[in-house]
């Protein structure tokens, strides 16, 4: 019997809705730039915080700097 190997879901931070990985875009906070960027290949050192592809959920996301702070966790 062959085990099923597990995507990992993850957690929209607008909408609340759960997405495999690969689905939803993941931001980062870049310490250089002192900034959020996008972490296109999911690669990045640090602590990822995922929004879906839906065009409303990206709006209230990134209009979200004290909730996104939070959830990156920068002081």
């Amino acid at each position: 019997m062959k085990n099923k190997k597990k995507k990992g879901l993850r957690t929209c931070i607008v909408c609340r809705k759960r997405f495999v990985k690969q689905e939803l875009m993941r931001y980062v906070w870049d310490v250089e730039s002192a900034e959020v960027v996008v972490d296109c290949k999911q690669v990045m050192a640090g602590r990822g915080a995922y929004c879906c592809p839906d065009d409303s959920c990206k709006v209230q996301f990134l209009k979200r700097t004290k909730g996104l702070k939070r959830a990156l966790r920068v002081s």
